[in-house]
């Protein structure tokens, strides 16, 4: 069965609040695209062979520099 992250496609918001300055933190995509050069090119199956069904993404604070991961669950396609 096939899935795709929600907030990869734009089909959901997150608005996540910094913890250190409560400015809005900017989505900076998923963590995967920054492992290697090649990572946004690979395809979907070849990226999520490990059967992972939940998208890791990196949320930064653009007034302070703070960052976190936030996992989001793929919905099924």
């Amino acid at each position: 069965m096939d899935s795709e992250c929600p907030l990869c496609n734009a089909l959901i918001n997150i608005n996540e609040i910094c913890p250190k300055c409560s400015s809005k933190m900017d989505d900076m995509g998923p963590v995967k695209d920054y492992l290697d050069p090649y990572s946004p090119y690979l395809e979907k199956p070849a990226a999520k062979m490990a059967g992972e069904h939940r998208c890791n993404h990196l949320f930064c604070c653009p007034n302070c520099g703070y960052d976190t991961h936030i996992l989001v669950n793929d919905i099924p396609t």
